[in-house]
């Protein structure tokens, strides 16, 4: 594809937010994606290299100010470290907050949380014990108590 081709596939129609969308494919995040002199690359990598003239600073990536994964619009784009790709998705509320069984790194599941909040409050069990049964370890069980983790239940 030709830089004249790459600006031909995208959008000379204004959305509200004032972006300039990519009107081929996406991926499943809704970023564009483009052919490119023989490479694979994001619609929005693209149109920022095309008008800066210059390559992407090796290691940095591509920030949308409007949050639009398909807008190429260029004075959308800003360039800035995986770090403050991180601090923008926070401070916008973007960030996936999984918690309880939809996180990955969770052992336990809402029902077993449940149980040991019972088993503890029914003063039978020590904390040691309970973690032994449900193969954890007594602070994880002391947090679940306190509430201090599994909080949402």
């Amino acid at each position: 594809m030709s830089e004249v081709r790459f600006w031909n596939n995208v959008s000379t129609i204004e959305t509200e937010k004032g972006c300039l969308e990519w009107k081929l494919s996406c991926n499943e995040d809704g970023y564009g994606v483009a052919w490119f002199e023989g490479r694979k690359e994001y619609s929005h990598r693209l149109a920022f290299e095309l008008f800066h003239k210059r390559q992407i600073t090796e290691g940095m990536c591509i920030l949308h100010t409007c949050d639009t994964p398909k807008c190429c619009r260029p004075s959308h784009l800003i360039e800035g470290t995986h770090q403050d790709n991180m601090n923008d998705k926070s401070l916008k509320n973007r960030q996936a907050r999984l918690q309880g069984e939809t996180n990955g790194r969770s052992k336990l599941t809402e029902a077993q949380v449940l149980e040991i909040r019972e088993k503890y409050k029914k003063g039978t069990n020590t904390q040691k014990a309970i973690a032994k049964e449900y193969n954890t370890v007594q602070s994880i069980i002391s947090s679940i108590i306190r509430r201090q983790i599994w909080v949402h239940i």
